[in-house]
């Protein structure tokens, strides 16, 4: 029977193409971790050991700006996603970033991150499944730093919406969180919210939101920067 650790990974976009029997020997070596909103996975700096992949949640990896009086945002893992999993391909690697849970509950797989390369580097099938990822990954962020350089508040945030909660109702995560995400500050989110609110162009409540008119908000997302 295949275990819930494995069906996970062969869901996973980093193994995408792998066989089970690749990912048999990984599935057997995964503890899962149940983390509360708010909890550390890790923080900048620690030894990165472990190699984690989102079961359940979500979880923001962040850096801290100088001072450590603002945060960044680098990106926000959810289901199926890696999590600074890069840096757990490196012997003796140290976190780039910290990593904080965002819902109640989330759920990770840890996976030794050192058996783990050992088995990926001595199988051609996984090497290439994650070398494949990690060039997709590669592009992704190139294209969200563009965004943020590049495109107004109002595009981003459309942006966003359109790809957590065009399946459904989607719990958003606080505005400071939200802000951090996209690169601006908590007060201009609260009110581009209330401005797509307005215009119906969502429904909001109580953090929960639904998408109203998907095709405008496309067209916002799409819409080239004024100058």
């Amino acid at each position: 029977m295949t275990s819930r650790a494995q069906l996970l990974l062969s869901h996973a976009p980093v193994f995408q193409g792998a066989s089970s029997a690749d990912l048999r020997p990984l599935a057997a070596l995964g503890v899962f971790r149940v983390l509360r909103r708010g909890e550390h996975l890790f923080r900048m700096g620690d030894p990165l050991e472990t190699l984690f992949v989102v079961s359940s949640g979500s979880v923001r990896v962040y850096r801290l700006a100088r001072g450590g009086t603002r945060e960044l945002t680098l990106h926000v893992e959810g289901p199926r996603q890696l999590v600074a999993g890069l840096a757990a391909f490196q012997s003796q690697a140290m976190a780039p970033a910290s990593a904080v849970a965002l819902q109640t509950p989330t759920e990770v797989l840890c996976l030794p991150a050192a058996a783990v390369r050992e088995r990926v580097f001595g199988t051609p099938a996984l090497a290439g499944a994650v070398i494949a990822y990690f060039a997709r990954r590669q592009a992704e962020l190139l294209a969200r730093m563009e965004g943020l350089v590049f495109s107004e508040l109002g595009e981003r945030l459309a942006a966003y919406l359109l790809e957590h909660a065009a399946t459904g109702p989607y719990a958003l995560p606080t505005n400071s969180e939200l802000a951090a995400l996209l690169g601006t500050v908590p007060e201009l989110i609260s009110r581009k919210l209330g401005e797509f609110y307005r215009l119906n162009l969502i429904h909001l409540e109580r953090r929960t939101v639904r998408l109203s008119d998907p095709a405008e908000l496309a067209r916002l997302a799409g819409r080239n920067r004024e100058g």
